[in-house]
């Protein structure tokens, strides 16, 4: 582990870390129910949980590499054990990106995951070398490649899934072989690099299978980027709502 990071998780305040030897996580929670009444809310994060899950993620899914999305549960603790664990994140505005920043991740562990970024955001990514970033409308690609022509973008294309607490599609993503494939080309017009295509099937998804016919989408658009456009595209951001339980 990092020991800076190691360092920001033991000085986070208002936060007690139990030793693995502490014993079950209910323990503990009988034990605060037996103290008696408390004036404020109180929140429970078992962190070995976390590590837990992100080590079956890494046996299950040895060529993905993840990048936790901050917004989903930005809490101290969480950030600071996943940087220490090597993790990449997906930020989505410049308050996040300062807030991993500051744990000390490097910005290769980081990608800005919102298909529209101020100005003002962009040359804050630009200052500190996060290079990688999400589109899916010309108005962003033109600002990008005038703003900030290093970056090196990632397509994100609209693939629901059938079966799914919150649907995306209507608020991000083009579709692959319409607009998806016009906005390559102008890209390549701009002289802007793309390096890959991202989607995301929607949070909570109940249907696996949906992710085969996402990536198959997503291959399309790669064969037409290499075979039409002469364009090399090497990533591909899988997204998240992946099915499963709290095991």
């Amino acid at each position: 582990m990092d020991t800076r990071q190691d360092i920001h998780l033991a000085e986070l305040k208002n936060v007690t870390i139990r030793p693995a030897t502490a014993g079950p996580l209910e323990d503990e929670i009988n034990r605060i129910i037996e103290a008696g009444s408390r004036e404020h809310p109180l929140h429970l994060l078992d962190l070995d949980d976390l590590v837990r899950k992100h080590l079956i993620w890494l046996r299950s899914m040895p060529r993905v590499t993840p990048f936790y999305a901050v917004k989903c549960n930005d809490h101290p603790a969480i950030l600071a054990t996943l940087a220490a664990l090597g993790t990449g994140f997906d930020c989505a505005s410049e308050a996040e990106i300062r807030t991993i920043l500051a744990l000390g991740v490097t910005p290769d562990r980081i990608i800005f995951a919102h298909p529209i970024k101020s100005v003002q955001a962009l040359a804050f990514a630009k200052a500190h070398g996060i290079r990688r970033m999400t589109f899916d409308n010309e108005c962003e690609l033109v600002k990008v490649a005038r703003e900030y022509p290093e970056a090196e973008l990632v397509l994100r294309i609209r693939h629901d899934s059938d079966r799914v607490l919150i649907a995306l599609g209507k608020k991000f993503g083009c579709d692959a072989r319409g607009d998806g494939r016009r906005l390559l080309a102008r890209a390549k017009e701009l002289g802007v690099s793309v390096i890959g295509v991202s989607f995301h099937v929607g949070c909570g998804s109940l249907d696996a299978d949906c992710f085969y016919d996402a990536i198959a989408s997503a291959r399309s658009v790669f064969d037409y980027a290499r075979d039409e456009l002469g364009m090399r595209l090497w990533l591909l951001d899988v997204g998240g709502g992946f099915p499963g339980d709290n095991d």
